[in-house]
């Protein structure tokens, strides 16, 4: 009786043992996985504050672009047509500003499809 007590006691060691080292991996897969997620989501962070800067650029960018295609188009329309650059002189046409170009529909663009 004394030795099926020491067999149980031993395989209850056993197991115990082995309960141990399945928990000590689950532990350190859990903690890698953790680092793993860790890192993406500062690299999400990062990409996150970089859109939101661009994002923030975008009106003065937007401003810009078509202030530079305004004069394009005046600088072209002049040089065609000398005549009416003394009438545009006279009358300027008005620059859009920022607010104006927000305060519009939604520009669509179409599907690359």
């Amino acid at each position: 009786m004394d030795q099926r007590k020491l067999m149980d006691n031993a395989n209850t060691i056993t197991d115990m043992a082995k309960t141990q080292n399945t928990v000590y991996e689950i532990i350190s897969d859990m903690s890698s996985r953790q680092d793993a997620i860790e890192e993406r989501l500062t690299n999400l962070e990062d990409k996150m504050q970089s859109l939101q800067e661009h994002m923030e650029s975008l009106p003065d960018l937007l401003s810009r672009c078509l202030t530079q295609h305004q004069e394009r188009i005046e600088q072209r329309r002049n040089f065609l047509h000398p005549d009416t650059a003394a009438a545009a002189a006279i009358q300027p046409i008005q620059q859009p500003t920022p607010q104006s170009m927000f305060n519009t529909a939604p520009m669509l663009f179409p599907h690359s499809r």
